[in-house]
């Protein structure tokens, strides 16, 4: 077996396994009761019967799947072999990326398939574990951390992330765990300003900006579909919070191709 393989093949199984993980959980109800009752939560789509209660909201999750299997395969190609970067070179910041972005899809799903607490906990999770390897990657690129190093920070960063998710503390945002993830997302944007201007690495810049073009217009989309907001129609199957999933899943892809053109003398 080619040795890249492994990339693909480590991401099919996580696929694989998290949405097998995430049936068996929604048909057994091992997820717990709906905690918003029969309404929509903050998240516009009405509940529906059966064991899927948001099907737009869940569905479209499966945007980041798609997203984490399209990565591993062109990573699997050898499509980014010409850059000198962690991602396109070796094996495991690539692998660990891809099975992350997959994994997003599954956590959120968690939540709008049942509108429960145990749902709610694991869409955050897939926050946290995708920010700790955002904010840990930049940083390691900036100090030369090698994968050991890399990988004590990640676990650092999600146990901080999942420490604040069950404070009461209401700073900047009314959820603490919201609030140490955006800080996160600060310190990410830090080390990439300094990896970009200090440390000098060359990247295809086009790719950050259409990250943060697909992220804004996300977050454009997502503030108008709120419950009782402008664009937010409950009985539709044709949600905004949908699209905000899929801009996401868009923008993680752009990310992933900016890390990818990064090149090192």
């Amino acid at each position: 077996m080619h040795s890249r393989s492994v990339i693909i093949i480590s991401t099919i199984c996580v696929a694989i396994a998290s949405l097998v993980i995430f049936f068996v959980a929604v048909v057994n109800g091992w997820f717990g009761a709906a905690h918003w009752g029969s309404g929509a939560g903050e998240f516009c789509e009405a509940f529906r019967p059966g064991i899927i209660k948001q099907p737009a909201n869940t569905w479209s999750n499966l945007s980041f799947v798609f997203a984490g299997l399209y990565m591993a395969w062109q990573l699997t190609r050898n499509q980014f072999q010409k850059n000198n970067n962690g991602i396109s070179r070796g094996l495991f910041y690539g692998t660990f990326l891809s099975c992350l972005t997959v994994l997003l899809g599954p956590g959120s799903m968690a939540m709008h398939a049942t509108g429960s607490d145990i749902g709610g906990f694991f869409d955050m999770l897939s926050m946290y574990l995708i920010i700790s390897f955002l904010a840990s990657y930049a940083a390691k690129r900036f100090f030369g951390f090698g994968a050991f190093a890399f990988t004590a920070m990640f676990t650092a960063i999600l146990a901080i992330c999942i420490w604040a998710d069950g404070q009461p503390y209401h700073i900047v945002f009314p959820f603490f765990g919201v609030t140490v993830f955006a800080f996160f997302v600060g310190v990410t944007i830090v080390f990439e300003t300094l990896n970009i201007y200090i440390r000098q690495f060359n990247h295809n810049s086009k790719w950050a900006y259409a990250s943060l073009a697909s992220f804004g217009l996300a977050f454009f989309i997502w503030n108008l579909s709120l419950t009782d907001a402008v664009l937010c129609n409950p009985s539709s199957l044709i949600q905004g919070h949908a699209a905000w999933h899929t801009l996401d899943a868009a923008s993680v892809y752009c990310l992933f191709r900016f890390y990818v053109s990064e090149h090192h003398a």
